[in-house]
């Protein structure tokens, strides 16, 4: 009894230092991202913003799957949970179109097109929504890779997701050429929200090197950082990196 008490206390102390660390590592990752300059915000006179987080795919539609059977939903929400654990930490405000692998795609008559229209109009139901979906890439052969931003038809959205692939890049992969470009007119929830919005392919499901990576505590912390960072450039017009 005595031994277990002290296991239980062991493995508390122990949570608690993993949350000092991983607090510890965001301090570093906001520093070696943007080069440690100053941030300077306004909370007054700014309007106030709401982070639409969509963990792309979900429940029985797990969306790509890694030839070692790692399924897109799973990564998508695992990086969504951790932005919205950050916002949290922060004090921004989220919405999430999925929680769990089951939130909307439950069933026999799963529907992907009335699911993305479900999500849209979630997103299209909140005042001062900023969306960001969350996907993963897939391709026939296993060499392509990086993390690519696509965004919507509007000139908000566009400069969001030039803001989002610069700070991919300069989190992930300094070596990635990929550029942010226009959304897909057939790319359903893009086309289908007012508000501004990106979807961003944070890497290849079909490298597994990569998935590798995305699957990674770590690596999906890095892309979750970048993602809100870029969110406060985007809805602060006084924040300066």
């Amino acid at each position: 009894m005595i031994y277990l008490f002290i296991s239980f206390k062991l493995e508390k102390l122990l949570k608690a230092l993993i949350i000092l660390v991983l607090l510890a590592i965001i301090t570093v990752l906001v520093i070696s991202l943007f080069g440690g300059k100053s941030v300077e915000t306004s909370v007054t006179d700014e309007p106030q913003y709401v982070l639409i987080l969509d963990p792309g795919h979900g429940g029985i539609d797990g969306g790509a799957v890694s030839s070692d059977g790692v399924k897109e939903s799973d990564i998508n929400l695992a990086i969504a949970l951790k932005m919205r654990a950050l916002s949290d930490f922060i004090g921004v405000k989220t919405v999430m179109t999925r929680e769990t692998d089951t939130d909307n795609s439950e069933g026999s008559a799963y529907s992907e097109h009335n699911n993305l229209l479900a999500r849209a109009e979630l997103a299209n139901s909140v005042n001062g929504g900023v969306l960001i979906s969350i996907h993963q890439n897939t391709y026939p052969s296993p060499q392509p890779m990086g993390a690519e931003t696509m965004y919507a038809a509007s000139d908000e959205s566009k400069r969001l997701g030039l803001l989002t692939q610069d700070n991919l890049i300069a989190a992930l992969d300094k070596d990635n050429r990929r550029v942010a470009r226009p959304a897909p007119d057939d790319l359903l929830l893009t086309s289908s929200v007012k508000c501004p919005a990106i979807l961003v392919e944070c890497g290849f499901m079909s490298n597994p090197g990569e998935v590798k990576l995305l699957s990674a505590d770590g690596y999906q912390q890095r892309i979750a950082l970048a993602l809100i960072c870029s969110f406060l450039q985007f809805t602060s017009k006084n924040i300066t990196f």
